[in-house]
């Protein structure tokens, strides 16, 4: 396969692109749970994430209808995200795939950003008018079906066992990680639209707000780099306080304005706990095991759509505040257990070393 081919490689960023699309509907959850009051918060929420059981089921499945169908049929067939991460690093090598793998950060956060900015100015045509906003994805399939590649033949000198990667227990437990760190973000933004309603923040500028959010995590793809190598492992553990402290500050904050900042600004400094935690899962990984750790990120991903729900509605029963307060607080004081943790960690690894 060339690599030089530039449709080739707007496809696959595409598939970024529209990674998110499935939290389209963020915004609309307080007037879901007023439009249908006998369904329970959990339940209106995972609205929101159940497209998420597509992309877990293709991930489990994805080798053999890979091979049966090839990339171009499966993502046609509406998986998109589970072959972002897997194309690009099948695809491109060396230099390119690390630049690439950052760009895939940037370009999902600008896609979500682009669509909740679509949203906010649909819903004021009617909130069911956000669902034919999925229409878009036309487009992206259809420039999938020219340029990715069909079905391929299975090598029959390679032996099965070769086939097989593994990963060292340390990356499982960073793989570990990121679902937790999955799921607090999650959380925060499953609770912040109704969060906002108790401010009288209406749908539209809820998802005004989401688009950005997601335009700060869009800054913090395109900065990790550069405060990475400036900080180095500290910037995980900055990312979990900088997100504690703002969880808190939406909830002492009693204006809007304050309150959007806060969420814009949690969303920012977050967003660098993701590149850094896909970094060190990927270092010094083999070609194969890369696949498998792209793998398992995204199944980390998408199985705390379905655990953020629960868990977060579970726990907003415990404390002295409103449901969503309650929640938030729970997500606040993670965050900084998290953080310390990290931060303790980090600097015991560096004690060791010296």
């Amino acid at each position: 396969m060339r690599q030089s081919k530039p449709w080739l490689l707007a496809s696959i960023l595409s598939l970024s692109l529209v990674g998110g699309c499935s939290s389209l509907i963020t915004g609309l959850i307080p007037h879901l749970q007023q439009v249908y009051p006998t369904q329970s918060a959990a339940g209106i929420e995972w609205l929101v994430t159940v497209a998420n059981l597509a992309a877990l089921v293709t991930l489990l499945a994805n080798p053999w209808l890979t091979r049966r169908f090839g990339s171009r049929w499966v993502v046609c067939g509406g998986l998109f995200s589970p072959h972002a991460l897997g194309l690009i690093a099948r695809v491109y090598h060396g230099e390119l795939r690390a630049r690439l793998l950052g760009y895939q950060t940037g370009i999902s956060a600008l896609g979500n950003a682009l669509l909740m900015a679509l949203a906010g100015l649909v819903v004021t045509l009617g909130w069911r008018s956000v669902f034919g906003l999925y229409l878009l994805l036309l487009p992206l399939a259809g420039l999938a079906a020219q340029v990715l590649p069909g079905p391929t033949r299975p090598e029959p000198s390679q032996p099965a066992a070769a086939k097989r990667a593994t990963l060292p227990f340390s990356k499982w437990g960073l793989c570990l990680l990121a679902l937790v760190t999955y799921v607090l973000i999650w959380g925060v933004q499953l609770k912040l639209p109704v969060l906002l309603a108790r401010h009288q923040i209406d749908a539209a500028v809820a998802n005004w707000t989401l688009a950005g959010m997601n335009l700060g995590g869009l800054l913090a793809g395109l900065t990790f780099g550069r405060l990475h190598a400036r900080l180095g492992p500290y910037v995980l553990a900055l990312g979990y306080l900088g997100a504690a402290l703002s969880v808190w500050a939406m909830l002492a904050w009693q204006r809007p304005a304050g309150v959007i900042t806060a969420a814009i600004f949690f969303n920012w400094i977050y967003s660098y706990t993701g590149p850094y935690l896909v970094y060190r899962t990927n270092l010094g990984l083999a070609p194969d095991q890369i696949d498998l750790a792209a793998s398992s990120l995204t199944i980390a991903t998408v199985v705390s759509s379905f655990l953020a729900p629960p868990l977060w509605n579970s726990l907003s029963h415990l404390g002295p505040g409103a449901m969503t307060i309650n929640a938030l607080s729970w997500m606040a004081g993670a965050l900084a257990v998290i953080a310390l943790g990290t931060l303790l960690t980090i600097i015991n690894t560096q004690r060791s070393k010296s």
